[in-house]
């Protein structure tokens, strides 16, 4: 069995290669500074082994002494400069990590319950707080809105997640669209938030850290009329196509439905700056429906990754924007055929 000593000494070397990849400038150098540290005494006894005693190099003479005391006591510091260097981003690292707060959303039965903390660097692993969970695997759509309002009651997020200096946040998770888009709404004053999504057809789960292609949205204009009861609607298909016939009859004439500029796929968007600009530009054609007076609701029609509803949430502003009401799609039946209705102090289901 191993000792406690050397498992920590196993996590050390782990933490080391994590920052190293990841190319931190004091751990580098101080790398770069080990190895020559090494390498110098290894070069003295190679000079020891092909000099002679008493050997002239031009007017400067090389003893044995001289080349093993010089190289030994600057292999020496060196050592211990290089160390110090790699341990300083080591204390940094186990700092940053114990103000690093875990959150998934498990909505949907039969799906993964546990953080994926693969994820996450050596260091936080072993010393971010405790994962919380939120929503509950449940069919009972009723039970999921009482625990989500009982969540809001309570400040969860204050209390549970961002406090004692709380300085970055992984979040992701699989639940229906609406209470996605709802718990994002816990998330308006958070920044330094890292997303994670689950891949597609994999039980693999991944952060949003590849290249940015710059995904955009379609165009929205001319925007979408209100009916006589002030309902309007935005449809984004990112993930699969939105149809027409999808909608309900009452939305079919009065809903905007937006693509992406490239193509549709599940887990389209693997940036997270991407993420937040698809984000940003719905959020613009929100805000400019929510000054038409002639609107009182603003439904959404998402099929989106979890990452992006949850960060479309986010943009939720009470008091600035009309309500927003969130469709949940029956892929089984083909149609929309519940939703959420969204505000500050919670969520109710639409009728």
């Amino acid at each position: 069995m191993e000792t406690n000593w050397w498992s920590k000494i196993k996590w050390l070397i782990s933490v080391y290669r994590d920052l190293k990849k990841n190319s931190l400038p004091k751990t580098i150098a101080g790398t770069r500074i080990i190895i020559a540290a090494i390498a110098s005494p290894a070069l003295g006894v190679a000079i020891n082994l092909i000099l002679p005693p008493s050997y002239y190099l031009g007017s400067i003479e090389i003893t044995n002494g001289g080349v093993s005391f010089l190289t030994s006591t600057l292999g020496v510091m060196g050592f211990l400069l290089g160390s110090g260097l790699i341990l300083l981003d080591i204390r940094a690292e186990l700092n940053q990590a114990r103000k690093v707060a875990r959150v998934i959303i498990s909505g949907l039965p039969s799906m993964p319950t546990h953080f994926p903390s693969e994820i996450l660097s050596k260091s936080e692993q072993r010393l971010a707080r405790e994962p919380i969970e939120l929503s509950i695997q449940d069919d009972n759509i009723e039970k999921q809105v009482e625990r989500y309002n009982a969540e809001v009651c309570v400040d969860l997020f204050k209390r549970f997640v961002l406090h004692h200096q709380c300085e970055k946040l992984y979040i992701g998770g699989l639940a229906r669209i609406p209470f996605l888009v709802a718990y994002g709404v816990f998330l308006r004053n958070v920044s330094n938030i890292t997303y994670f999504d689950k891949m597609h057809g994999s039980t693999n789960w991944r952060i949003l850290d590849n290249e940015d292609v710059n995904i955009q949205l379609s165009n929205t204009e001319p925007l979408p009329k209100a009916d006589e009861n002030g309902n309007v609607g935005l449809a984004v298909g990112l993930s699969t196509p939105i149809l027409q016939e999808q909608l309900s009859i009452e939305f079919q004439n009065n809903t905007a439905i937006l693509s992406s500029t490239t193509l549709v796929e599940r887990n389209l968007v693997l940036n997270q700056e991407n993420l937040q600009r698809l984000s940003s530009s719905l959020l613009a054609t929100i805000d400019a429906l929510s000054r038409d007076p002639k609107v009182r609701r603003i439904h959404l029609f998402l099929s989106v990754q979890s990452s992006l509803a949850i960060e479309i949430g986010r943009k939720f502003q009470e008091g600035i924007h009309k309500t927003w009401v969130i469709h949940n799609f029956n892929g089984n039946k083909g149609h929309y055929e519940w939703a959420l209705e969204l505000s500050g102090k919670g969520v109710k289901i639409y009728d």
